[in-house]
């Protein structure tokens, strides 16, 4: 019995090979993606009289990851500052928990903004993720052949 050939395989996996340095990009765009709806749930979620932390909330990639782990937080800015110098990212979680004393109940408005948007937060990622690889993708091919 004769083998059978599949040819092309070699370009693919070259392809595949200059596009693994490149597929951390795609994928961070299709989790921010995903996270866009859970980022509006917090801001309809956040108490209307805390209106810094309102402005305040993002996405933001978490500096204490790994680069080859990325996460990405959904909340308040670091750099964000009130006209009043308030800085939401020192209260948020208080916003959120309420104090240890139980003087101040929380709201628990990321939680709940988590808690709603989850499940379509991982559909747009799988929805994304092949788009935005085959986006890069054809960045690279385009580049190559200049």
């Amino acid at each position: 019995m004769s083998g059978s050939k599949i040819s092309g395989g070699d370009d693919l996996a070259r392809a595949l090979a200059t596009l693994r340095g490149k597929i951390g990009a795609p994928i961070n765009a299709a989790i921010r993606k995903g996270l866009r709806p859970m980022l509006a749930a917090q801001k309809r979620n956040a108490p209307v009289d805390e209106g810094d932390l309102k402005r305040s909330l993002t996405i933001r990639s978490d500096t204490r990851a790994p680069k080859t782990r990325p996460r990405f937080v959904v909340g308040p800015s670091k750099a964000y500052s009130g006209a009043d110098g308030d800085r939401p990212v020192k209260y948020a979680h208080v916003v959120e928990f309420g104090t240890a004393d139980g003087s101040e109940a929380g709201t628990r408005f990321a939680s709940r903004a988590f808690e709603e948007t989850a499940d379509e937060a991982v559909k747009i990622l799988g929805d994304e993720i092949g788009n935005e690889i085959e986006k890069a993708a054809a960045r690279k091919i385009k580049r190559a052949n200049r």
